[in-house]
């Protein structure tokens, strides 16, 4: 039986939903550290258009190489040699990604868990992610399905919930950040979350090659940009623009403000809900691409080393050891070298070898 979910290919809808849930986790709940403010949509609208030539690059790399996964791409794209240092690039920029999940767990220890250790709820999100990350890829598409779903029936039900609560005035004024800041966040959206459909490669190959690249690619990314833009006007249109520019978590506040008859507060425990599926996903898809990024990576118990240290650096960065460096620079400085310059390069090359065959 597991050979045969082994042999499935990865479904269209599985590949969205994955791609979905990984945007939607990234995006987040706390808009300020996008540094756009109240216009985080415009950015995220930019964002989307900027990684529109990247998620087609991605998309013709697993059509030109239907069967294999990042590390074997790399492998005939650059000989064995390379592939290896490549692998081991990729290896460190997936553990960086999952120790991003840091965010989530304070939200959730805002949001709910005040007095509750940080070790302990990380502890709980790493043995979540670990248990989703143990399964093949077949059974991680359907998750990734079932949570997307949620996701969606959640944000709907909230919505339904703000209406008596929007002022369409909130929306104004539009793009007061200026160009350069607007510019700047397109970029941040670009890079991150959208540059992180590399990660979907790791999860193709032999045993799951998806029949529709470029659907998946662009539906996957298309979807959650609106998700995004949709969700944060909702917001905006309960706040206001001054209020999304000073609280932190503004989603929170704005789901606490919705006042439902006798549930009164519990409105916004639906968004903890949303936080701890895109969370545990997000943590499940990353755990899984950094342990089969390496060649012979298979195994749980490589698995839990990783999953280890990815524990260490979230914990190192709540504890302000990394504190000296600024690793959401770094990230947006190096990240498009992991995100587009290898993929593009890839793809040349892969273009090439097509043409010559």
């Amino acid at each position: 039986m597991q050979e045969k979910l082994f042999e499935e290919r990865l479904s269209l809808r599985a590949g969205v939903a994955i791609l979905f849930v990984l945007y939607v986790g990234r995006a987040g709940v706390n808009h300020a550290t996008w540094g756009m403010g109240a216009d985080a949509w415009l950015g995220m609208l930019l964002g989307f258009a900027f990684s529109l030539p990247m998620l087609l690059i991605l998309a013709r790399l697993v059509q030109l190489l239907p069967e294999m996964n990042l590390f074997e791409m790399l492998r005939y794209g650059f000989g064995r040699g390379l592939a290896y240092v490549l692998s081991a690039l990729y290896f460190l920029y997936f553990l960086a990604l999952a120790a991003t999940v840091l965010e989530q767990v304070q939200f959730v220890r805002f949001a709910g868990l005040p007095q509750t250790p940080l070790a302990v709820i990380v502890l709980f999100f790493f043995a979540a992610g670990i248990y989703l990350a143990r399964v093949n890829v077949h059974a991680m598409g359907k998750w990734s399905v079932l949570a997307g779903l949620i996701i969606i029936g959640i944000a709907l039900l909230l919505t339904l919930f703000a209406l008596p609560h929007l002022r369409t005035l909130h929306l104004l004024p539009i793009g007061r950040s200026g160009d350069g800041v607007l510019l700047q966040g397109g970029y941040r959206f670009m890079v991150s979350p959208l540059g992180e459909a590399v990660v979907l490669l790791t999860l193709l190959g032999k045993r799951a090659k998806p029949r529709h690249p470029y659907r998946m690619f662009l539906f996957g990314a298309g979807f959650a940009s609106l998700f995004f833009v949709l969700t944060f006007l909702r917001d905006r249109a309960i706040l206001g623009a001054s209020v999304m520019e000073r609280v932190q978590f503004a989603p929170y506040h704005a789901a606490s403000g919705i006042q439902i008859g006798a549930l009164g507060s519990r409105v916004e425990s639906l968004l903890t809900i949303l936080v701890l599926l895109s969370g545990f996903t997000m943590l499940a898809v990353y755990l899984f691409a950094a342990s089969r990024i390496l060649p012979r990576s298979e195994g749980r118990g490589k698995l839990l080393f990783v999953a280890i240290l990815a524990m260490v650096g979230v914990l190192l960065l709540h504890a302000g050891v990394l504190a000296g460096v600024s690793l959401g620079a770094l990230h947006l400085r190096y990240a498009p070298v992991m995100q587009s310059v290898i993929p593009a390069l890839l793809w040349l090359v892969a273009e090439v070898k097509a043409r010559r065959a």
